[in-house]
This record gives C-alpha cells, structure tokens and sequence, in this order.
C-alpha cells in the first residue's frame, strides 16, 4: 500500500472507531414502567416521577401498559416484547401476580432487572418491591369508614382485578379494621369493575338501586371517583347522605372531596414510585448496587374536607 493510502486507511479507521464510540457513549439506557393500564390518571402521575429521575440521571423511561382494562394477557405479551428488546430494566405493576410471574422470571433468567411497583409479584424472581403497604393503607380506609358511618352501616367494594394483590391486600386490610373495632358496620357485596370506569359506574348504579338500606361505598382505586360529580351522583342514585371511601388522590377525585361527594381518600405516593423505580434501576444497571430491602413502603395519605385544599393547591393539572 503506498504511503498516502496507508495514511488514508488510518485516518479513516480513526474516525470510524471516533463515530462508533461516539454513537455508543450516546446511547442512553432504556428503563419501562409497565402499569395496568392507561386508562387510569394515576399512572401518568407515577409517570411524573419516573421522567424526573430520568432527566436527572440521563437516561431515556417510558411508561407502558394495556391501553384500556386492567387486561393480564396484554401485559405479559409487552413484557415479553421489552425482553425480545433487551431493553436494561422494567419495573412492573402485575395486574395479576401468578400470570405474570413466569414472564417476570424469563426476564430476570435473561439478565434483565425486573423490579414490581404498585403491586407486588412476591413469588417472583422480581428484585423488590416499591410502594404501598396496602394491607395498612386498607386499615386507614376502614378506620375513616367507621368515623364518617359513625360505627353503624352497610358497605359494598366496588375492586378492580380480582387477582390483583395490591388491591385484594387492600381489601383484607379494611375488613380486619372493621372486624377488630367490633362495630355494626357490615358488608354487603363485593363487585369487580376491571378498572373499568364506565362499567363501575353502572355496577354501583344497580347494586345502590337493590339496596335500599346500603349506605357506604369502598373503592379500591380510582376509577369510580374519577367519573364527572353527576355521573357518579347517579350512580349513588342521587344519595348525598351516601358515604365514599376510595383510593388516590387525582384531581377530579380531590374536587369530589371538595364538593362532599367523596368523604374520604387514601392518597398513594406515585410519584415517588416512579422516581424511586427508575433511581433502583439505574444502580442496579450503573453503579452494580443492588437495593437493600426486598419492600420500600412509599406511604399514604388520608385525605377529607379538613385537608382537601391542602392537596388541591400541590396537585400537578392533568
């Protein structure tokens, strides 16, 4: 090869190997959040504090899900595109811990850390879990119940998923509350929606219509308490004298608060979820530092008329 080429050849190997280990400093690492769905306000504020760690520590977060119910099979068959993906970390919310506990396992066996938020896969391989204690957060909501019943009354559970652990901890949790206080609060039925708030709605309708002496509704999450006030007035067929207990604490549900249509809620901390998710999962892929409990317990708030103007004022507009 003549001098010149050979001067050339390097020059441009050079600036090969420059462009190549540019492109790879430049390639940021890709962290999921998979939620139950995105039908939900909820996981868009758990969203909020997923991309604020993500800015913060330069790395690309997106948060995925079932587009409307809080549909398992849909779930597993994204978790298992993010391993087809190979993308370096998912922290999940299972809508059903036993469906998607072998996925969770294939993706951990294949090198990918696997965190669950929200709700909990404990017989999974999964490294931790981040979020609610709901066994306790279910205890507060029974705890308000009583007080707004003023210890007599008939209840009914408007749930999500039937197979979801947060949420049937949730439920656990608020019976033994009301089991312990021996009080003349009794419980009336129990009905699943599938985050589903048009179908919650119309169940609430019906059980309220048949059940003259039902005076006090528990929601699980958000997805009736979300509805415009006169749909969901509606669907308590108009009884302003109608207790609600529910979860989260989105906007529309604060402003239900505000006008005494909601008595009570038990705010989650998502915001803390996702940024706590994201941090755990960048030591994990970085820093090689694995996290040192197998539960971080994110916290509630209890939220009524006294404190509503409280949360209304720090609430981030949808």
């Amino acid at each position: 090869m003549r001098p010149d080429k050979r001067v050339y050849f390097i020059l441009t190997a050079a600036f090969c190997l420059l462009l190549f280990g540019c492109a790879k400093q430049e390639k940021k690492l890709h962290f999921v959040l998979l939620s139950k769905s995105l039908s939900n306000p909820y996981w868009y504020q758990a969203e909020d504090g997923m991309k604020e760690a993500a800015a913060r520590l330069g790395v690309h977060a997106e948060l995925l899900g079932p587009v409307q119910a809080a549909d398992v099979t849909a779930q597993v068959n994204i978790l298992e595109s993010l391993i087809a993906k190979r993308v370096d970390g998912i922290a999940v919310s299972p809508n059903d811990p036993d469906g998607i506990t072998p996925v969770i396992n294939r993706a951990m066996d294949t090198g990918i850390p696997v965190l669950t938020f929200d709700s909990d896969a404990p017989k999974s391989k999964r490294i931790c879990y981040i979020g609610t204690n709901n066994y306790q957060a279910g205890r507060e909501a029974g705890k308000v119940m009583i007080k707004f019943l003023q210890g007599k009354g008939n209840y009914a559970i408007m749930t999500g998923g039937l197979g979801a652990l947060n949420l049937n901890e949730r439920i656990r949790g608020f019976r033994d509350e009301i089991k312990e206080q021996n009080v003349a609060v009794r419980e009336a039925n129990i009905l699943a929606c599938d985050e589903d708030t048009d179908k919650a709605l119309i169940q609430m309708e019906d059980l309220t219509r048949s059940l003259p002496d039902l005076n006090a509704w528990f929601v699980t999450g958000c997805w009736a308490t979300i509805a415009p006030k006169n749909a969901l007035l509606n669907s308590l067929n108009n009884r302003r004298d109608m207790v609600l207990v529910a979860f989260d604490t989105v906007e529309e549900e604060l402003r239900l608060v505000k006008d005494g249509v909601v008595q009570a809620l038990i705010g989650q901390r998502p915001a803390d979820m996702g940024r706590l998710c994201i941090e755990a999962l960048y030591d994990i892929a970085v820093n090689k530092k694995m996290p040192g409990k197998d539960a971080f317990d994110t916290g509630v708030d209890v939220v009524t008329a006294e404190n509503v103007d409280q949360f209304l004022a720090t609430v981030k507009k949808m």
